[in-house]
């Protein structure tokens, strides 16, 4: 059966009942109950993922079977979290060796680096950075940015080029603004394409590698992390993998255990039949406030399609979700009177780490707010209707929670695009950007 006609089996007006939806992993608790979504429309779409072998083409995925169709490549971002993978040591062992070669010349460091090679580094950097080592990161191409970096004695500094094609305009051009091209002997690079960074200039000790296979926006698990295991050392980052290693194996369970297609399911409910266009993902931790943003570039450019993966042929339905979101404390104070009166419904999620601070409690006043709203309320103008939501409580901030956290929404993306069947893994619309730049250069 086609998506459409999957679709058009259900209606929208009955999907909405209890439902006691919550997971437990090693460091989540989800709770998909004030989502609002009744049993047995999840089990509906549990049904649809079977008779469509959704968990053995997950298997197949972390097999390495070619599914990224469109480049002809296996997805191998799964083997570095894997620690029976061929990838799994050898890439925390290169890693050791280059972060001591880093450490035993400078503590204080620069990343180059944008898109995928920037923002899962930074939200490793904004959670767990600390005072052994000063790590800057420079992202984009405006040298309003990096201002302040010109007139530094970069001979103190190692520098790090972070670039899957060691190619990206931004990052090199970024780069070469800075350095004038002065400091290559203290430069290092993490790179799919060994060859490029050698003929750029970059000693052989100092390049560290990684899989073509593996996406940009799914390279967190790979060097392109190197901040985070120069902070923080080889066995934070090897507790980084087990909780993502954790969600994988969850992932491949069938229907009815497995919260990434339960979350999956709950975005394609929101998306495709009650025709929402945006997912709202607030944080109520500050170090955890960039969340959102990684997330967005997760899923837009993952699910940022418009044609079957296997026909050609453009699709008849609404693909991908709008991701916007935020600091929860701050949000408050910004764009909820929106979120609580407004007639335009969002797919939320409130993410939060247990704590007895201030923000721990506005997590718990915001959600009882939403859950209940004021309905016995008589002013209509003060009247608040109870609003759908998800919450996602983590046990702590730590490497295993954050890998568990990652780990679910790149699965929860991956199951989304197996409903809309869609190649998450390609980025054709982004290239041709580049493309069009380079052009503007020459």
């Amino acid at each position: 059966m086609k998506f459409q006609d999957f679709l058009n089996n259900i209606a929208a007006e009955n999907i909405q009942g209890v439902s006691e939806r919550k997971f437990s992993t090693g460091s989540l608790s989800i709770d998909q109950s004030t989502a609002l979504i009744d049993e047995a429309t999840f089990s509906y779409f549990e049904n649809y993922a079977e008779k469509h072998n959704f968990t053995q083409k997950f298997q197949d995925l972390m097999s390495g079977v070619r599914l990224n169709n469109t480049e002809n490549r296996a997805v191998t971002h799964f083997k570095y979290r894997d620690p029976e993978s061929d990838l799994y040591s050898k890439s925390l062992n290169e890693m050791e060796v280059l972060a001591k070669l880093i450490k035993t010349n400078f503590n204080k460091i620069i990343i180059f680096g944008i898109g995928g090679s920037y923002l899962g580094p930074k939200l490793m950097h904004d959670v767990f950075s600390n005072n052994e080592i000063q790590i800057n990161f420079v992202t984009g191409s405006d040298p309003a940015e990096f201002e302040k970096f010109k007139n530094l004695d970069l001979s103190e500094y190692g520098l790090v080029i972070a670039s899957k094609s060691f190619s990206t305009l931004e990052t090199l051009g970024s780069y070469e603004e800075i350095t004038k091209n002065k400091y290559l002997n203290n430069t290092y690079a993490v790179t799919a394409s060994r060859q490029a960074a050698i003929d750029y200039g970059i000693n052989s000790n100092n390049i560290l590698g990684f899989d073509l296979g593996t996406g940009g926006r799914f390279s967190i698990w790979t060097g392109i992390n190197i901040g985070f295991f120069l902070s923080n050392g080889r066995t934070a980052f090897e507790k980084f993998l087990s909780g993502a290693n954790s969600i994988d194996i969850l992932s491949s369970k069938k229907p009815g255990l497995n919260p990434a297609l339960s979350l999956a399911i709950q975005d394609i409910v929101f998306s495709n039949l009650l025709n929402l266009d945006t997912t709202l993902i607030l944080n109520y931790d500050y170090k955890l406030r960039n969340f959102y943003a990684y997330a967005q570039q997760l899923e837009m450019e993952s699910l940022g399609k418009s044609v079957d993966r296997d026909t050609n042929e453009l699709l008849d339905f609404n693909t991908g979700s709008i991701i916007w979101g935020g600091y929860g404390p701050q949000a408050q104070h910004s764009f909820f009177q929106h979120l609580f009166q407004g007639n335009r419904e969002t797919n939320s999620y409130f993410i939060a780490s247990k704590n007895d601070d201030l923000n721990f409690k506005q997590f718990k006043g915001q959600t009882k707010s939403l859950r209940d709203g004021t309905i016995d309320e008589s002013d209509p103008h003060k009247k608040v209707l109870p609003k759908r939501f998800t919450t996602i409580l983590l046990k702590s901030l730590s490497p295993g929670s954050l890998g568990e956290l990652i780990a679910i929404w790149e699965n929860k993306t991956i199951f989304m695009s197996m409903f809309w069947n869609i190649n998450p893994f390609d980025q054709w619309g982004v290239e041709l950007g580049k493309l069009n730049t380079k052009k503007e250069i020459e």
